[in-house]
């Protein structure tokens, strides 16, 4: 079962969602080079497949993180997670990127915009708080007007975060399964409706309601693992599933369990588990990309190269930033909030 050998082998989860990661930089190639419509197997882009699949992921892991430790660390655990790396972003992106583009291209940068911009995006991208852009820094680019297209989905984890920590916290596993379960099956069947075209209108892309739908698949994986067959058949039945939703146009509403036992099950005989064993650039690669594809598309690369060497050329550019904030920024705030709180303990972050 998947419960038991997650207990006993290394898993590749790592490799994973660094790869994941990095298929969101090739789909946001097509948008931010004005490349035209991007690839979308099953009618959904790149990236918003691999955003319900760091939902699913995430959603296992925050589970098994709120159920093996205290609210204290549970909590501490995810604001380190998300918000170091963050504000380093946020201020690399406002204080660094943003001037050092605008100067190199004659573009305009005022200090007073690229302050609100850095403030309001603390909120990890709220809807109606964070401020997309910086105004005139990206004039006359495909996007002109966002540095932090990415951002909105931190959002949507926190809030996946305050929702698997107050149900598990507050009630036993028995219970919590069920209080789980009962909104993940009304959304999606409420999905579902919109994708047979049963609704006013057919399922938005990029609709929040669809990834949080994939994390309480991921969740309810956890709390049910030990009813999950992990074998090889297992794989490759999910797999199917995974293709034969997205070839019948259904994978907003359909595909959130078979994914996330496809990732999860799969991680475990991907011979990958030293990727990002020390180093996790993944959180990184996210968040950098999308500001490195637009200091590269200010530099008009994206009007010389075709889309798969501008995904290339960012990658190449990305890791490296990626590495450095896991190395400098995220690993060393994790140390020092566990050596300030507690020096003997040094729980592991999901």
């Amino acid at each position: 079962m998947l419960g038991n050998l997650f207990g006993r082998r290394r898993n590749s989860l790592n490799a994973l969602r660094l790869g994941l990661a990095s298929l969101v930089i090739v789909s946001h190639s097509w948008w931010l080079g004005a490349y035209g419509p991007e690839p979308a197997p099953g009618g959904v882009k790149l990236g918003s497949w691999a955003v319900l699949g760091f939902f699913g992921i995430s959603g296992y892991l925050i589970t098994q993180s709120r159920m093996t430790s205290t609210v204290r660390t549970y909590w501490r655990a995810r604001l380190l997670r998300i918000f170091p790396g963050l504000v380093a972003c946020i201020a690399t992106v406002s204080f660094v990127f943003a001037p050092l583009s605008a100067l190199a291209t004659g573009r305009r940068y005022a200090f007073y915009d690229a302050v609100l911009f850095f403030l309001s995006n603390l909120s990890a991208g709220a809807p109606g708080v964070a401020l997309r852009g910086i105004p005139g820094s990206l004039d006359g680019l495909p996007d002109p007007g966002a540095w932090n297209g990415p951002f909105w989905t931190l959002f949507w984890e926190l809030v996946c975060y305050a929702l698997a920590g107050t149900v598990l916290g507050v009630l036993r596993p028995e219970l919590a399964r069920v209080a789980l379960l009962v909104p993940f099956l009304v959304g999606s069947a409420f999905v579902f409706t919109l994708d047979m075209g049963w609704g006013p209108v057919r399922t938005p892309p990029d609709w929040p309601l669809v990834p949080l739908l994939t994390f309480l698949a991921g969740s309810l994986t956890y709390l049910y693992r030990d009813r999950i067959s992990a074998s090889q058949v297992a794989v490759g039945a999910c797999a199917v599933g995974v293709i034969a939703i997205g070839g019948a146009g259904l994978v907003p509403s359909l595909i959130h369990i078979p994914l996330c036992v496809l990732l999860l099950a799969s991680s475990l005989y991907l011979p990958l588990a030293s990727v990002g064993s020390r180093f996790d650039i993944s959180y990184g690669v996210y968040i950098y990309g999308w500001p490195v594809q637009q200091v590269l598309a200010s530099m008009g690369l994206h009007t010389a190269v075709p889309p798969l060497l501008f995904a290339a050329v960012s990658l190449l550019l990305v890791f490296p930033v990626a590495w450095l904030s896991c190395r400098y920024v995220e690993m060393p705030a994790r140390g020092w909030f566990r050596r300030w709180k507690d020096p003997r303990r040094a729980p592991q972050l999901a």
